[in-house]
């Protein structure tokens, strides 16, 4: 894909993700519903049906435990040992939530490859349907998350799609590297934290000089199907500016999803987003 180009044809990135997550071309629901099945024991049908249910089971669960949304150890307590979410996401995955693919995750990999980023971080792995399309570009994959159960599928599916997994346990204060990675993705993690800009902050230190963090920052993230949704990013730009990242308009043209890259120094973020923004 050339720099010149102002964005990632939706079909390239369609084909990016279906082969990485149905490389045997059986349909994505399919494919993703066989790899749970191989790890929970459930029938392919079984985990089908429970994909239908997993966005209303997921709130369902949200709203029948005791969680402070407020606080950040209630929250993570929260997901440590669900995997209720694992059928949500499955149905993500594989477009039958909207009715179309969820593409920041091929978006993400083929801006890895542009890069050629060797290390990348996917902080917020889910059930690792990013890290297994990362994990296609020959880069070095760590996947992070709280969830325990569900980073422990994030691992078995790795290894059922012919990659060694590097698993990192957040409920069990295991951390990143420290100015280790080329690349970070945190994707639709962001508004399930209650404090966002400690987040940014903790990722920005993952980062190598001149690295990138790749996420969707939303502005209201208020929905009635999504209680766990705690916190809304508000003006992005505006929390990015309160670290030392530096938002890539160049590469945003392209990708059309926020790209911030760490800096040398925070007086030349503020005078870069001065010029941007004009304020």
């Amino acid at each position: 894909m050339s720099p010149q180009q102002s964005k990632y044809p939706d079909q390239l990135l369609a084909d990016i993700w279906r082969r990485a997550i149905d490389p045997s071309n059986v349909g994505l629901a399919e494919g993703i519903a066989d790899d749970l099945a191989s790890f929970t024991g459930e029938s392919v049908e079984t985990v089908l049906a429970r994909m239908s249910t997993g966005m209303e089971d997921f709130k369902q669960l949200w709203q029948n435990t005791d969680v402070n949304p407020s606080d950040p150890g209630s929250v993570a307590e929260f997901y440590r040992d669900q995997f209720v979410e694992a059928y949500e996401l499955a149905q993500w995955h594989c477009g039958r939530t909207t009715g179309q693919l969820p593409l920041n995750y091929a978006r993400a990999t083929a801006f890895a490859t542009e890069i050629g980023a060797t290390r990348i971080l996917d902080f917020g792995s889910g059930i690792g349907s990013g890290s297994i399309a990362l994990a296609g570009t020959g880069a070095e994959v760590h996947s992070a998350d709280v969830a325990q159960r569900l980073l422990k599928l994030v691992g078995h599916r790795l290894k059922r799609h012919g990659y060694q997994p590097t698993l990192i346990d957040l409920a069990s204060g295991d951390k990143p590297r420290t100015a280790y990675y080329d690349l970070i993705t945190c994707f639709d993690v962001l508004e399930h934290v209650p404090d966002q800009l400690a987040t940014v902050r903790e990722l920005q230190g993952y980062l190598r000089r001149g690295g990138r963090l790749i996420a969707n920052f939303v502005e209201d993230s208020t929905h009635e199907d999504r209680p766990m949704h705690v916190s809304s990013a508000g003006n992005w730009v505006r929390m990015i500016r309160k670290t030392s990242l530096c938002p890539d308009w160049k590469a945003f043209a392209r990708v059309e999803i926020p790209i911030v890259t760490r800096r040398p120094f925070a007086r030349i973020r503020n005078i870069a987003a001065t010029a941007l923004h004009g304020e």
